[in-house]
């Protein structure tokens, strides 16, 4: 399952240098595998691989995942989306 999460931030080099401090959390979440992209805008995405959504939505919504986004300065906008579905041209 392919996890997305969008967020902005105050700096995308604290973002990506933070964000790969939490990998106890993302080992809670059954993360495999994520995939991290910025623009100029200070907007960041973050494409997690897990293969428990449910467990990732959970945790996702834990007190220690706001506190973990705090600690990389994300200051709004967060979204998340469940790509279910698979397009191939």
């Amino acid at each position: 399952m392919l996890i997305a999460v969008r967020a902005e931030v105050e700096s995308v080099s604290h973002w990506r240098e933070q964000f790969k401090t939490h990998n106890d959390l993302f080992k809670r979440q059954r993360v495999s595998v994520a995939h991290m992209g910025a623009t100029e805008d200070q907007k960041v995405l973050a494409l997690f691989e897990t293969d428990n959504l449910e467990e990732f939505v959970r945790i996702f919504n834990d007190p220690a995942t706001a506190e973990a986004m705090a600690n990389d300065k994300i200051v709004g906008g967060v979204e998340m989306f469940v790509l279910d579905e698979t397009y191939l041209p």
